[in-house]
Order: C-alpha cells, then structure tokens, then sequence
C-alpha cells in the first residue's frame, strides 16, 4: 500500500470520527426521544438553535457514520484478505469478536448510541463477501441500499397521514415519562448508568436493521476501495462526477430545509427530509472522499488537511471511546459536570469544537511517539496476542 493511500485513508477515519461527535453531541445532552428532534427540543427553535440544527443535519448527519461503516468494510478486506486465506480470516474473525466486546462494555457501561458492536455483526456477515469483485460488492450494497432507502423515505411520510393518536392525557404521559428519563440521565451515577443501560436494551431491537444497512454500506464501501475510488486511483473525471452527485443531493437537502422552515417545522417536511437524508447520505460522503482525494493530490495548502486529520484517524478507535468519555462525564449525572439537559445546540457546538482540537492536537503528539493508539494496541494484542503486537509496536 503507497503512502498516499495510507495516508487517504487514515485521513477519512479522521473525518469520520470527528464528524460522527457533531452529530452525537445531542444524544447524550437530552434524552433520546428528543435529541434529534427539531420541533420538540428543550430548549425551543430560536434562530440560532435552529440554524445549528440545519448545518448539522444538512452538512454531517448520516455522511459521515456512512464514511465510517464504508471505511471498516475496507478494514475487512486489509486484515482478513480474501476468503480463502484460513489464517488471515482466523485473525479477523478474532478481531471482530473483540469489538464486539468493546461495544456491550461500551454501549452499556457508557454510551447507548455505541456503533462498536453493530460493526462487528455487520463485519462477521460480510466476511464472505470481502472477495468478491468490486461490480458485485457495489451491485448488491446498492441494491440493498437502495431497498432500504424506499422505507426510510415512504415509512416517516406515511406515518404523517395516519390519524393523530395523541390526546391531552397522552401527550401529559409522555412529557411525564421524558422528564422521568432526563432526571434519570441526570441524576447520581447510579441512576444515569441505568438510564443509560436501559436505553440500550431497548436500541438492541433494532440491531438487526442496522447491521443490515451497516451491511450494504460496507459492500459499497470495500467496492469503491476494489474500484480505486478510496485509493485516490480513479480517475479525475471519476472524482468529479462522484463531486457532482454529492452536490445535487445537498442541494436537494438544502430545498427540503427550505420547505421545513417555510412550513413551519411541518411534520411532513421534517419526516421527508429525514428520509431523503438517509438515502442520499452515500452520495455526498464520497463528495467529501472525492475532496479529500483532490486534497492529497494538489500541490498547494490543500494538502494540510489530510495530513492534519490523519494521525487522528490512526487511531479513531481511542478517539471515538475518548469522545464517549468526555461527553458522559460533561453531560450524565454523577459523573462530572451533571450538564445533562442543559445545553443548547450552539453551546454543544462549541463543545463539539473544542474536543475536536483536543483530539487533533492529542493525536498529533500522540503518534509523533507511539505506532499506535491506546486502545488499538490493547485491541490487537487482544486479538492477535502479545507478540505479534509487541513486534508491531516496534
């Protein structure tokens, strides 16, 4: 693998896992059913709570988890090789079993929105795929893609035309059983770990939805790898068309913004747009690939921006564990500043930023001495044992 490639890819983990933050940082500010929420958010819909909301959604939500699952298919293909090589295969298989580890330990004892463990069922399902072409890999993560995307867009939209269930009585329970859960998130340790713990009982209904979109994003994703796209060696007119259907699709999201705030935080708008977020989402991340791609490949101070995001995606498996740590101890009770309920989308912005800095700066020193993260040195000598990784740390 050239250095640029390494360098690519390092950078788009980076870009992944500091993207991802922004688009998490309400979920562990407020309760889940609200945190994505533009009309029923705690803190009202002024101008600038709301233009916060519509950068993050317009710009981040979806892309950049979408970058991420699209770079661990290519992670299956790097550690695991193809199909038929047992021992490789034997190394990946451990490897996913561990993250899968690190995400009940991660989704129950910290964060209910771990993504760990989905990645991990969703690896041990596409482990028979890592050696197909890059055709069939894009064909079927297309095609499922595509399926999924159909229910996300009619699903929401439908809902909106069904009778409205609520009543007075209703809407009190409701509000009582939030408010039960944001003093649960907020009150001791204790409760806030239940809260928490609950809360991710209740996600895992769900997994088997996620690992198969996780699925189709991974085929995509180690199909664009197979295809050049994530090496950086496709084509320019490749880049240029991918930049293209990215752009069309924002500008689609940015009209479908338009429509909510013109509607007035119409539920339909709302539930279009998040559906239409969903299925494009694959469109504008590999926009931002193809950016990244003409980053590298300029001459000029374009190229500092790979370089100063890729120690960071070198080791985003510390980073992301990292950011769940800060977070929590900012936002749940009992466990640091007790912020929970309290912040603004602005003011989670800001906090967004200044761990984004931290995170730069600790990965830049960071690497400049050790080969690799804290964790992912744990996570290898998990997985591969003492001495391989010792001689890796080397």
């Amino acid at each position: 693998m050239t250095k640029d490639r390494i360098v690519l890819l390092d950078a788009l983990r980076g870009l992944g896992v500091l993207g991802i933050l922004l688009c998490n940082a309400p979920d562990f500010a407020v309760i889940p059913a609200l945190s994505e929420s533009v009309l029923r958010w705690p803190h009202g819909t002024g101008p600038e709570t709301l233009s916060v909301w519509a950068v993050t959604q317009w710009l981040f939500q979806r892309k950049f988890v979408t970058l991420f699952s699209m770079l661990f298919g290519v992670s299956l293909f790097l550690v695991g090789g193809e199909r038929g090589d047992h021992e490789r295969s034997g190394v990946l298989t451990r490897r996913l079993a561990w993250m899968a580890v690190f995400g009940l330990l991660h989704g129950f004892l910290l964060w209910y929105g771990d993504i760990l463990l989905s990645y991990a069922l969703a690896g041990l399902f596409m482990m028979r795929a890592r050696s197909w072409s890059a055709g069939r890999l894009l064909k079927t993560g297309i095609v499922i893609w595509s399926i999924l995307s159909v229910l996300f867009i009619a699903g929401p939209v439908l809902s909106t035309f069904e009778p409205a269930p609520s009543t007075a009585a209703r809407t009190a329970k409701a509000a009582a059983a939030h408010a039960q859960t944001a003093a649960a998130f907020g009150g001791d340790a204790w409760s806030s770990l239940i809260a928490n713990a609950k809360e991710r009982v209740q996600r895992l209904a769900a997994e088997p939805v996620i690992v198969l979109m996780t699925s189709a994003l991974m085929m995509i994703g180690l199909g664009c790898f197979k295809a050049g796209v994530l090496t950086g060696e496709a084509s320019a007119r490749t880049y240029r068309r991918l930049l293209a259907w990215g752009l069309a699709s924002l500008v689609l999201l940015a009209g479908l913004i338009a429509w909510i705030f013109a509607s007035h935080l119409s539920k339909l708008a709302v539930s279009t747009f998040m559906g239409v977020q969903s299925a494009t989402a694959p469109l504008a991340t590999l926009a931002y690939v193809s950016l990244m791609v003409l980053a590298i490949r300029s001459s000029g101070v374009w190229q500092a921006i790979p370089k100063l995001l890729a120690p960071v995606g070198r080791m985003a498996f510390s980073n992301y564990i990292a950011q769940s740590l800060i977070m929590v101890s900012i936002f749940y009770g009992g466990r640091g500043l007790s912020l929970f309920g309290k912040v603004d989308r602005p003011g989670l912005a800001a906090i967004v930023a200044g761990i984004w800095i931290a995170q730069i700066l600790w990965s830049h020193a960071w690497m400049s001495r050790f080969p690799m993260g804290p964790l992912e040195w744990v996570w290898r000598r998990l997985y591969r044992g003492p001495q391989a990784a010792s001689a890796e740390a080397r």
